[in-house]
């Protein structure tokens, strides 16, 4: 029988469990030492393999975090809201053509197909159908006259204003440019990979054209945007706010990130294999004058812009931690939550002109002494003294916005701006090589810059494509840059500035 006086709660402990009492009498005390040795390294290997299977189960579920659809948040509602439009929304009709092409008509049969009597027609509806036509694609033939000058000979050759390319020869047949600017959308904008690009073009316009075909059409659009994309990052850097934030991407099968830069204007992507702050200034230069809306990533410390950090990212980690605590330790991550939410409560009170300049500005001086206070409290739990240090930290970057005309109080732009790249990612799962990210680059910014002003890309592309060095568009010059003004660059010295009239 085992002698439990040799088992003990710690594994370590246990390296004699299963040993009789006579057994271990016999034992000398160099056979116990290497009994003890033998159990110890297979503790460890035991102890090894646990910690292995742990990492793999903690990586598996953030595995099927990552890839699971963004409204799968868990059980459904109990008593969730009825699908549809909500009472007292407006009706949405589609509303009448303005031009009827055919006018067909629907006649009455003469018998009732319920029960054989004579049907008599009573009035006539309208009733509009919108089709699409079959495509048929058209081919142009460009007869290019090639000649040579008589002083120096150098050849010469024409071009149509039709034209997008001057290849000859075994390249002489090119997709024109509404096809590639079509193609360019489909697959940077709404995320469709080339195969299916390949097909929807087969099927929908009878046009037989590989994938590799469309991949070098892209990265000639690239090259055709190059002024556009350079211009929007211009803008960037003379605007007086901008929101920034990255997502995971791959190069090549590399680890690498997508960054983006976006305002009310313009939306600038890039990819780049770094995480750094050096991709920011890359971007906005490195006197950027403006405020740069970011959350509290590291990666922003470094930089010497004046910056507002998300309270959305704050208010989601307080909600976290009132979820996990209980007692007295969930009362300071419900203060903090109440100013953060107070300090935006009051810019748009401000803002709808229900309070007055100097009720604001008392108001603020309010905010700021009550987070001082909250700040000096001593706090026992470990997670709410992170998060006070946290807020120290970045104690004069919480509330620019109360003082600075044109500053959100989050970052929600880049948020929806990064969404459509996110799906990008989720179906490419990011780029083949380093061409490949700069296009994809180039093109999303420009397409997501064309939606935010209601201009049509293919129209834009279409226009480079024929005229690669013809001037900007009249709204992309009415853009900027624009240098902001002393009153827009204006921002607090220590939180001690009043709030913008």
């Amino acid at each position: 029988m085992t002698d439990n006086r040799y088992c003990q709660t710690s594994p370590k402990s246990c390296i004699l469990e299963g040993v009789t009492d006579t057994e271990l009498a016999a034992l000398t005390r160099q056979e116990l030492i290497q009994l003890a040795h033998r159990h110890a390294a297979t503790i460890a290997r035991l102890e090894a393999r646990i910690q292995e299977l742990e990492a793999q189960l903690e990586e598996a579920r953030r595995a099927a975090k990552r890839q699971a659809a963004p409204f799968s948040k868990g059980a459904p509602k109990a008593h969730p809201k009825t699908a549809g439009r909500q009472p007292g929304h407006a009706p949405a009709h589609r509303p009448k053509p303005e031009r009827v092409d055919h006018i067909e008509d629907a006649p009455l049969s003469s018998t009732c197909f319920a029960c054989g009597g004579p049907v008599v027609e009573d009035r006539v509806e309208s009733q509009y159908q919108v089709e699409i036509p079959p495509v048929q694609p058209v081919v142009t033939q460009f007869n290019v006259h090639i000649g040579h000058c008589t002083r120096c000979g150098k050849r010469a050759q024409g071009r149509h204003p039709q034209q997008t390319s001057d290849a000859l020869g075994a390249a002489a047949v090119q997709l024109g440019p509404r096809a590639i600017a079509l193609a360019a959308e489909v697959k940077h904008d709404l995320g469709v990979p080339y195969g299916k690009v390949q097909r929807l073009f087969e099927t929908a316009f009878g046009l037989q054209v590989c994938r590799a075909a469309f991949a070098r059409s892209d990265q000639r659009l690239a090259q055709c945007h190059q002024g556009v994309y350079q211009h929007l990052i211009l803008v960037l850097q003379h605007s007086h706010a901008v929101c920034g934030d990255e997502t995971g991407w791959k190069i090549g099968g590399h680890s690498a990130w997508l960054w983006v830069f976006t305002n009310e204007a313009v939306t600038v992507y890039t990819i780049d294999p770094t995480r750094a702050h050096t991709v920011a200034q890359r971007i906005l230069g490195e006197d950027f004058a403006g405020v740069l809306n970011c959350d509290c990533f590291l990666a922003y410390d470094p930089l010497k812009y004046r910056q507002q950090k998300c309270l959305r990212h704050l208010l989601n980690r307080c909600g976290e931690m009132a979820e996990s605590k209980t007692g007295r330790a969930v009362q300071f991550s419900r203060q903090v939550a109440a100013l953060l939410r107070g300090a935006i409560h009051l810019q748009h009170r401000y803002q709808a002109g229900q309070l007055s300049t100097h009720g604001y500005q008392v108001a603020c001086g309010h905010l700021e002494a009550a987070l001082d206070r909250l700040l000096e409290k001593n706090l026992k739990d470990a997670d709410n003294r992170r998060l006070a240090e946290l807020l120290k930290k970045h104690r004069l970057q919480l509330f620019v916005f109360l003082y600075t005309a044109g500053v959100a109080p989050t970052n929600a732009e880049a948020e929806r701006e990064i969404r459509p790249a996110v799906v990008v990612r989720k179906i490419s799962a990011g780029n083949r090589s380093d061409v490949g990210a700069e296009t994809h680059s180039v093109l999303a910014s420009v397409m997501r810059t064309c939606r935010k002003h209601g201009e049509s890309f293919i129209q834009l592309a279409m226009e480079r494509l024929c005229h690669p060095q013809a001037a900007l568009p009249e709204w992309l010059r009415r853009l900027g840059p624009k240098v902001p003004t002393p009153r827009e660059a204006s921002t607090t010295a220590g939180l001690a500035t009043g709030p913008p009239s």
